[in-house]
């Protein structure tokens, strides 16, 4: 019987692993969407833009390695949510260069 109650032990714990490792790359993620908005918030929008893209492809990832509907939903919203925020930030970096040149220039 011993045996038997082996089994199940040995498939949970690569399981467990997995979650764990899922849960972790969830976490800092977060922490890359939070660094990102402290940036953008201080006006370093080049910083944040790239804290943003990096959770997005942490985002993707899990999403890439669920099996749920449910949980693919949520990564892949999130993932979305960092990459729109990333066109906006690109668009008043750019509009913020091009003041600054008409700034100079007159």
């Amino acid at each position: 019987m011993p045996e038997a109650q082996a089994v199940p032990k040995q498939q949970q714990q690569p399981q467990a692993a997995l979650v764990s490792k899922f849960k972790r790359i969830e976490l800092y993620a977060t922490h890359l969407v939070n660094e990102a908005v402290s940036k953008e918030k201080a006006g370093r929008l080049g910083d944040a833009i790239v804290d943003y893209l990096q959770a997005a492809d942490l985002l993707l990832l899990l999403a890439k390695g669920t099996q749920d509907y449910t949980p693919w939903k949520a990564f892949s919203d999130r993932a979305i949510a960092c990459q729109q925020r990333v066109r906006v930030l690109i668009a008043k970096r750019k509009l913020d260069e091009e003041a600054a040149e008409r700034g100079t220039s007159a």
